[in-house]
């Protein structure tokens, strides 16, 4: 009697298991960001993009690690992982290194990282733990106490973050646990009045809390031609690089802004508008088709989730993605202020590539679980 088939292999199980949706999209995704990364810098593959290279390899390491977990384990160590994170944050006031006036870095030797970055990842765990316990409890309490929790788990590390400070980073805190609390934990009438408490502390802020350069870059924004020779000039350079590309651009390193240096913080703050420059409307229509993609799998994933926490998490991720894509590329277009925000793997920093690929290592992980009981 002839056999219909042999039985999967191991190897061939775990090639099924792989959510290859997942890993192409962000194989796709870095190699344009390291092509971009090397036009805005010297664009000999030296420097700064190995040095881009070195830590997209150690995240890509710590994915295939996070990947390799079932899932469950990340939701028992999701707490102990967020405390970590708070202590590292702890940390940074005290023996944190200084840069441009602010203190966001830990060093250990030639090793710098910031802890900021990581912890968005970690509240994102510490978030999805907690309403996955809360969603077997009794709706009897109130819906001041239901959200005390996650207020504190929010609150304190972006309490810590503002006083480095990093108010961008804050408000990408707040934006993914508001993005969490809406997965059915929150009306419409709620969000609305979060929004309007949230504007209100925004208006008082401006007033009493906000330092002298955050509150110019509010005055960039809304006119960027009266500071046309300081504070507005990366704006302005900006808007001039991205219309500059037209539909198919000007080529890799052949922008004008890029290369002759016109357009500053291109590596960092503004990686988008080099890209727009030298790739055109049809280079970043791809760039942003694939990262929608990228964050429309994160909810297909959370869609067939078989639990909570899973889903929670999944959405975090996407929600991770989002609001970094929306807010930097909002600021290259004048959408919004200038903020420190990154463009995932665009944008050169060691400590945003780790963070984003640990979340790709999350995705895999809920994917791969989800598969192999399926």
């Amino acid at each position: 009697m002839s056999r219909l088939g042999a039985p999967p292999t191991r190897m061939g199980r775990l090639l099924r298991s792989i959510d290859w949706v997942v890993v192409t999209l962000a194989i796709g995704i870095v190699a344009l960001a390291l092509i971009n990364l090397n036009s805005a810098s010297s664009s000999a593959w030296s420097g700064k993009v190995q040095t881009q290279m070195r830590w997209i390899g150690l995240g890509t390491i710590a994915a295939t690690i996070v990947a390799a977990l079932d899932y469950r384990v990340l939701y028992r160590l999701a707490y102990p992982a967020y405390a970590f994170g708070v202590g590292l944050l702890a940390l940074v006031p005290l023996v944190g290194i200084m840069r441009n006036e602010a203190r966001r870095w830990l060093g250990f030797g030639e090793f710098q990282f910031q802890p900021s970055e990581l912890m968005k990842v970690l509240l994102l765990l510490a978030l999805a733990r907690y309403l996955q316990d809360r969603g077997g409890e009794k709706r009897h309490r109130s819906r001041i106490r239901q959200l005390l929790v996650p207020a504190l788990l929010v609150g304190v590390p972006v309490s810590l973050i503002i006083v480095q400070p990093d108010l961008s980073t804050s408000i990408i805190c707040v934006l993914l646990t508001m993005s969490l609390l809406a997965l059915g934990e929150l009306s419409v009438k709620e969000m609305t009045g979060i929004a309007i408490t949230g504007l209100v502390t925004m208006v008082l802020g401006w007033g009493f809390f906000m330092l002298d350069y955050q509150r110019s870059r509010i005055d960039v924004w809304l006119n960027p031609e009266a500071y046309a020779d300081n504070k507005g000039y990366q704006t302005i350079q900006a808007m001039i690089a991205v219309g500059d590309g037209g539909f198919v651009g000007r080529g890799v390193s052949q922008g004008t802004q890029n290369v002759l240096h016109f357009l500053p913080y291109r590596d960092t703050d503004f990686p988008f508008a080099v890209f727009a420059e030298e790739w055109g409307y049809l280079g970043t229509s791809m760039v942003l088709i694939m990262f929608l993609c990228l964050v429309m799998w994160c909810l297909n994933i959370a869609s067939q989730a078989r639990d909570r926490f899973s889903a929670h998490l999944c959405v975090g991720i996407a929600a991770l993605f989002f609001w970094h894509i929306l807010i930097n590329v909002g600021m290259v277009l004048q959408l919004l202020p200038v903020t420190g925000v990154t463009l995932p793997f665009f944008s050169l920093g060691g400590s945003n590539a780790l963070t984003m690929m640990i979340g790709i290592g999350i995705l895999l992980s809920v994917s791969r679980s989800r598969r192999e009981r399926a």
